[in-house]
């Protein structure tokens, strides 16, 4: 071999990572925009500072859908991540082929279950076994804008407020501001899916499935369930307080609240870093308005484990950093997440003072009033069977009380006896 080329070959091994940092890695595979992202390269940069033997290559999906797809070719393929980050709705379909490793078994000296909001946990255990550990607890609240209300004249929104308060409010803020017959800002907006029409049902009495734990159909038939169908959907049909379907389609409902033509919208915590990067809007948070009942709904992942990892002591170890006082801490300063870890949701790292929203506590007074939709292995299959229903009857005509029983049919199979 010549000089020069033996000179190329050196400068080649020099460019090339080492095997360590490229084969020997935890992998993490998580989902989230840039400021999520950036938080979680944040907390593994904080890890290898503490932990400098072992290193975690970040895998970043930009959405879910595309992240719970990876997972699965990923698992069916026999190349799982160590560890991901999944939404109770979806983890699910990954448990019940038994393929996770229970983090509960790997919690150490350091971190307990007593120091989580049991909220959270409970939306990921199986079989008496804590399967994956929760990184955040949040829930759906009412996003609002204060100069709109203002110049509306609308009461603001506050603790205990009712769905009159708050159609009253959008009715109000609804307007055509420029003579020209067509509506220029609307009261409010939400996603008509599954899982932003449950905490009202729930709020009327009624209920989503007939069991959380081993549901075997969904229940939206009755008086309590369509009082609340009933409401949701004649935001649209019938009050015009919210965007038509075609209005919807032109501009994302979050665009329109951060360009201060939307008064309300229903959202978790996840809108938050969005809006922070706003400026000039003047915004808050409120708790969802009540009925006969205050409930809202559970929005929470979680850290899991692939029984398949071949590094689980590292992988643990990684968990219970990000879960720890300092990991949390972290990601909770990206205003991404609400702390699933008491201790961390209830200091300034996510109380902070000089942040919006100004009332992030009410992300934590509604935490006993959460409830959440079953985490069985075909509930994600049943939203997107149900979803697109709830969104035809939501900006269609089809009649209101047929609505529970189209999503009954059209899910009914894919729950089992007691599944």
């Amino acid at each position: 071999m010549d000089r020069s080329l033996k000179l190329l070959v050196v400068l080649l091994l020099l460019a090339m990572p080492a095997c360590s940092d490229r084969d020997d890695a935890i992998s993490l595979q998580v989902f989230g925009d840039g400021a999520e992202i950036t938080g979680y390269r944040e907390l593994i940069a904080a890890f290898e500072r503490d932990h400098p033997d072992v290193r975690v290559r970040l895998i970043a999906v930009p959405s879910q859908g595309d992240h719970t797809a990876k997972l699965a070719t990923g698992f069916s393929g026999g190349t799982p991540p160590d560890l991901f980050l999944i939404n109770y709705r979806r983890y699910g379909q990954f448990a019940g082929k038994g393929v996770l490793e229970p983090l509960g078994r790997h919690l150490g000296d350091d971190l307990s279950l007593d120091d989580f909001y049991p909220q959270a946990l409970e939306a990921f255990r199986a079989n008496d076994e804590q399967i994956c550990l929760p990184q955040n607890i949040s829930n759906l609240v009412v996003y609002w804008n204060r100069a709109l209300f203002r110049s509306a004249g609308a009461d603001e929104p506050r603790a205990g407020w009712t769905w009159s308060d708050f159609l009253a409010a959008a009715k109000k803020i609804t307007r055509d501001t420029d003579g020209d017959g067509k509506t220029d800002v609307y009261g409010v907006a939400t996603e008509p899916n599954l899982i932003r029409l449950a905490p009202f049902v729930w709020q009327a009495g009624g209920d989503v499935v007939d069991s959380t734990d081993a549901p075997t159909r969904t229940t939206l038939l009755d008086a309590a369930s369509l009082r609340a169908i009933k409401f949701f959907i004649e935001l649209r049909r019938v009050h015009k307080v919210a965007p038509s379907l075609q209005e919807a389609e032109s501009q994302e409902l979050e665009d329109r609240f951060a360009h201060g033509t939307l008064g309300m919208i229903l959202d978790s915590r996840r809108f938050t870093p969005a809006l922070r990067a706003v400026e000039g809007l003047d915004w808050d948070v409120a708790p969802l308005p009540r009925q006969s009942e205050a409930a809202t709904i559970l929005h929470s992942d979680a850290y899991c484990m692939a029984k398949a990892s071949t590094r689980k002591q590292a992988a643990a170890a990684f968990v219970r950093f990000a879960l720890s006082a300092e990991g949390a801490s972290i990601v909770a300063r990206s205003g991404r997440t609400v702390p699933s870890v008491r201790a961390v949701a209830q200091s300034t790292a996510f109380l902070d003072p000089t942040k919006r929203p100004a009332s992030a506590q009410v992300f934590l007074d509604q935490i006993p009033l959460i409830r959440r939709v079953p985490s069985i292995e075909t509930w994600n299959e049943i939203e997107t069977k149900a979803d697109p229903i709830i969104e035809e009857w939501y900006y269609g005509t089809e009649r209101i009380e047929a609505l529970g029983i189209e999503i009954d049919l059209a899910t009914r199979e894919l729950f089992g006896e007691g599944s």
